[in-house]
């Protein structure tokens, strides 16, 4: 029989996943005032919402229903909707009040001051107290610095909150609590605690000493974009995950199987309408120092969220009911210290994507039934070629400037195939975006799950997309 070849070569050249532009740009107003930089966080985070002529307003006194609705959606609650004939804020009013939360009940916006805000960021916390006890409390806990001073006199409760005052206070609000929880999660030894997001029992935050006690020795040890060291665990493709460490502890985690879960019920296989649910609105984009770096979420295909200190990103798998089909957990500190969107070329870095595509390709047919491929070192090379030329030549193609086509090049390095196929990407900042980025693409997914014995990967830096990607696929 002659040769055949599989000639399913598909390709996507996807949206950065991220990009840059300078802060305080969303509203006609905002973007001289001095409120700017917290109203476009609170605007990103879907905290807050413009007026329908474009602006914020962002000196109007802020009333009880508006200041309410940015502390729910700050975090997230599960928030009915008004029926007809209802004020669009009764939902926020009913939640609040089955949580006995203290509350002006008034939406004249001249009522509302500081001191109603008081009260009600205590209550949450610390049941109904008075007046000055609440602000005592806010003081006491850091969650406010006073207007004039730290002082109860200082706090100026009698004082009305400009709408930019109250995302700015939403805002200090959010990052003092999550402070105050990474510091009492630290101090409390507790293994049972439930995390936000535990994969296989691991926990950002968690030490290598209790990796490794649960899960033993890593098969290897990679490199990664933001500069931490991937534990990989892949003696079992079923039971996938990748664990970063820096410093002895845990600042990251990965998986694609079905071995993690949230504090909130999202485990994998669930729907992306409940992960929106649970979480509400994914972020648009990550606020680093005075930059945006804007989130594409690849038309749905994954999401991500500010959750407990850490980004929290569910991907889809949009050929089965968009169910989540992976997740990754990257610390907030370790997101933030990236601040370029790529990571500089490493051999290392090179070497990590290449042999985490390979797994994650194994892992995803573990998970659908599939046998796992083996690696090929030959394939590896040839891939490695294509995507150094891709590279260097400034193109983004199966066949090469030269006119080679993928079977053309194994063929001349010596690879004998009855059947072949090859997948390409460019741009993802991972191999981990890489991979649910081929899974969801109709050419890809049949290579990746198809009936082909081996695989090989090459990766390379450089050229207009930065990052370029290849799967080589072969059966002797």
């Amino acid at each position: 029989m002659g040769l055949v070849a599989l000639m399913t070569l598909a390709f996507t050249v996807p949206a950065a996943s991220l990009a840059t532009v300078s802060a305080a740009q969303g509203f006609k107003d905002t973007n001289r005032h001095w409120g700017a930089l917290a109203i476009e966080w609170a605007a990103g985070q879907g905290i807050v919402d413009g007026y329908e002529d474009g602006t914020f307003r962002p000196d109007n006194i802020v009333s009880e229903p508006e200041f309410l609705a940015m502390l729910l959606r700050a975090y997230p609650s599960p928030i009915g909707s008004a029926e007809i004939g209802q004020a669009w804020y009764e939902p926020y009013y009913v939640f609040a009040a089955s949580r006995h939360w203290s509350l002006l009940n008034n939406p004249d916006r001249n009522r509302y001051n500081r001191g109603y805000v008081a009260r009600l960021i205590a209550s949450t916390q610390q049941g109904t107290l008075d007046l000055n006890a609440s602000v005592q409390y806010l003081l006491d806990a850091g969650l406010s610095q006073g207007k004039t001073a730290a002082t109860v006199e200082g706090y100026r409760a009698a004082e009305p909150l400009s709408r930019a005052e109250a995302v700015q206070f939403i805002m200090n609000l959010r990052s003092k609590v999550t402070e105050l929880k990474a510091a009492q999660a630290s101090a409390v030894k507790d293994e049972a605690r439930e995390a936000s997001v535990s994969v296989r029992g691991i926990a950002i935050g968690d030490t290598a000493g209790q990796v490794t006690a649960k899960l033993g020795q890593p098969a290897r040890q990679d490199a990664s974009e933001y500069g931490f060291t991937w534990y990989v665990y892949n003696q079992d493709y079923s039971n996938y995950i990748q664990v970063g460490i820096a410093g002895g502890k845990v600042v990251a985690l990965y998986s694609p199987s079905d071995n993690w879960h949230t504090d909130l019920g999202i485990q994998d296989g669930a729907a992306q309408s409940t992960v929106h649910k649970q979480y509400g609105s994914p972020l648009t984009y990550i606020l680093k120092g005075n930059t945006r770096f804007m989130l594409n979420n690849a038309k749905g295909e994954y999401d991500t969220y500010d959750i407990d200190g850490a980004y929290v990103t569910f991907f889809y798998d949009v050929h089965r009911n968009d169910i989540v089909t992976g997740v990754q957990v990257i610390g907030q500190a370790t997101e933030q210290a990236m601040a370029a969107f790529y990571a500089g070329k490493s051999a290392a870095l090179v070497q990590a994507f290449e042999r985490q595509s390979f797994d994650l390709a194994n892992a995803a047919r573990a998970k659908l039934g599939y046998d796992a491929f083996v690696w090929s070192d030959a394939a590896s090379a040839t891939a490695r070629k294509h995507s150094q030329d891709m590279a260097d030549r400034g193109y983004f193609d199966h066949t090469n400037r030269s006119g080679l086509s993928p079977f053309d090049r194994m063929e001349n390095d010596g690879i004998a195939y009855r059947a072949a196929a090859e997948n390409i990407a460019a741009g993802q900042t991972s191999a981990i975006f890489a991979h649910h980025g081929w899974m969801n693409s109709e050419g890809h997914r049949k290579n990746l799950l198809s009936d082909i014995k081996r695989l090989g990967v090459g990766v390379a830096f450089g050229g207009p997309m930065n990052i370029y990607y290849t799967q080589n696929f072969f059966t002797p």
